[in-house]
């Protein structure tokens, strides 16, 4: 048995009913299996809208002490609403396993209603009722007066009962501040007090009629500060784990980039980032186009970081990567014997996967036809239904697809349906390639080299002039993806200290410098400026961006030199 189970409901729930106190059982995963009548009364709830509903939609409730460590938690404050709770966690254990846990909670404010009707008559069925529910309770009238104070509270301090009642609070107990909270109606949770000798925990409340404070209950919430320095130091161990755990799961299933890690002051790539950014935090459905290699993914993960779902998973799915026959359970999902070698137990698509999270879809004017429907479903309907199943989920999930295919022309083609391209289309970002993004196209080769030189321990200074120039002219068909793939090669050619030089370059792009001069022509005012624009960036690199040294090294005036940065477009060159 690993969970709660009707069974063992049914063998105490006659008796349950019976409690006054409120009363809530839950399974091992948090959800509420049980609670007495009593329990919805008090809360105001119905049976069927709380069965099935996790603990902490009623009440925040932390289970970590219960369920990882099988600790019991007495006497805890929680706020519900208006309400003022006073709650007591055990874990349920069967054959060494915890299996659930019981919740039994008391209305503070119901037991001052109740109070207030008793206290000063000292009624003896409130006296039986306080001996059994607490540890340690007094209660005063508005002047101080002890008026009530159970045997534990009394066995604290070696007294009887009878040398306490009609005692103002003050002379059986030196340290206590009941009668400040009479004066001022201000409850105290969780106050130091010291008893004879000994270091305790209280709690106390004022009792009010009518509007108009009659009294005060104070209760002993631990009568041995080391007991809660314990628990203390279990409780930072937990949160410890647990956070250790939370950053983890985010490193394995989370965003990997932001917004900062895209390079780019080109019109068109800040025009990108700025939509990206400004659709992040919505639930819309995004669709990213652009070619192969200009950092689409880079853009997914971004945004998914930038959302309100950042703690959630954020799950891959390339849709022209997997076979038409497998990309149906590898999205939806299955049930135990849908198909042949269907694992025990069935498995959770990447859809449902994504729960809470992004669902990332790749390449997505690769799916097949027949899938676009069901996936269309998903996102009309936010519901999934596994392969062989019967039972149809409801998902969280908020959608971003990629593609380098031109959709639009898909759909008038037929190969793409046109319900699913509205679908996606919601909100559409262009990547721009990286051969429109001018003089970007070198902050993201410098951006890329220092990037490899951290990744592979080794140092490059920069590029030389005329693989600066090579890099401006190439067309990049495989754009960044490429450029990142002819660095790291070059890096691994280069002496360390040094600058990439042409000889270590892939040889169709040193042939392509020759084929680059013969394409300028034959014109001796461009050779002229091209031989210039060549000195001054190696006069720069010499000089670690000193115009006035660069200057002296080019044998010119500096004034000469400012004219020919501008007149170049050099000023920035660094």
């Amino acid at each position: 048995m690993s969970t709660v189970t009707d069974e063992i409901i049914q063998n105490y729930k006659k008796i349950l009913e019976h409690v006054h106190n409120g009363i809530v059982i839950i399974n091992n995963q948090g959800s509420i299996v049980y609670c007495n009548k009593s329990c919805l009364t008090s809360l105001n709830l119905l049976e069927e809208e709380t069965i099935g509903k996790h603990i902490n939609d009623i009440v925040d409730e932390p289970l970590e002490m219960v369920f990882l460590h099988g600790i019991s938690c007495p006497n805890i404050i929680r706020k519900v609403g208006a309400r003022t709770l006073l709650v007591n966690q055990a874990p349920i254990n069967h054959e060494g396993r915890i299996i659930g846990a019981i919740h039994i909670f008391q209305d503070i404010s119901e037991l001052n209603s109740t109070i207030q009707g008793h206290a000063e008559k000292g009624s003896q069925p409130i006296k039986e009722v306080l001996e059994l529910l607490y540890d340690g309770i007094v209660i005063v009238d508005k002047e101080g007066i002890i008026t009530m104070m159970n045997q534990p509270y009394c066995s604290l301090l070696g007294l009887t009962m009878d040398e306490v009642i009609g005692k103002h609070v003050t002379e059986v107990l030196p340290n206590t501040q009941m009668h400040i909270v009479v004066k001022t109606g201000q409850s105290h949770y969780g106050e130091f007090m010291t008893l004879n000798g000994r270091n305790i925990i209280v709690m106390r409340h004022p009792i009010r009629k009518n509007g108009e404070i009659v009294g005060a209950i104070g209760k002993v919430m631990f009568t041995n500060v080391e007991d809660l320095k314990t628990l203390t130091e279990r409780l930072n161990i937990v949160e410890k784990k647990y956070n250790y755990y939370k950053k983890e799961l985010k490193r394995i299933r989370g965003a990997k980039y932001s917004f900062d890690q895209i390079v780019g002051n080109n019109e068109k790539m800040v025009e990108a980032k700025r939509l990206a950014k400004k659709v992040a935090n919505s639930r819309s459905t995004v669709l990213i186009r652009g070619e192969s290699g200009t950092g689409k993914e880079l853009f997914v993960h971004a945004i998914h970081e930038a959302s309100n779902r950042s703690e959630g998973p954020l799950v891959r799915i390339n849709c022209g990567a997997i076979p038409a026959n497998i990309l149906e359970s590898e999205l939806f999902g299955y049930e135990e014997g849908a198909f042949t070698g269907a694992k025990k137990g069935g498995r959770l698509g990447k859809i449902e996967q994504a729960q809470g999270g992004t669902l990332f879809l790749d390449e997505i004017g690769d799916m097949p036809l027949h899938m676009q429907v069901k996936l269309l479903r998903v996102l009309q309907e936010k519901e999934v239904e596994r392969l062989g199943g019967n039972e149809i989920s409801q998902v969280d999930i908020r959608v971003v697809a990629a593609t380098n295919r031109p959709l639009d022309e898909m759909v008038k083609k037929g190969e793409f349906r046109e319900d699913l391209f509205y679908r996606l289309n919601v909100f559409h970002i262009h990547i721009p390639p990286l051969r429109e993004r001018g003089q970007d196209i070198m902050n993201t080769a410098h951006f890329l080299l220092g990037k490899l030189c951290d990744e592979l321990g080794m140092t490059v200074k920069g590029f030389d002039p005329q693989v600066e120039d090579l890099f401006t002219s190439y067309q990049w068909p495989g754009n960044v993806r490429e450029m990142e793939n002819v660095i790291e090669r070059a890096i691994h050619l280069t002496e360390a200290g040094t600058y990439i030089s042409m000889q270590h370059l892939a040889p169709h792009l040193q042939h392509l410098t020759e084929e680059l001069q013969v394409s300028r022509g034959f014109s001796l005012e461009k050779e002229i400026e091209q031989a210039e624009i060549t000195a001054i960036k190696r006069a720069i690199k010499a000089s670690e961006g000193h115009r006035v040294k660069a200057a002296e090294l080019l044998g010119i005036h500096r004034a000469s030199l400012y004219r020919k940065l501008e007149k170049y477009k050099l000023m920035e060159y660094e």
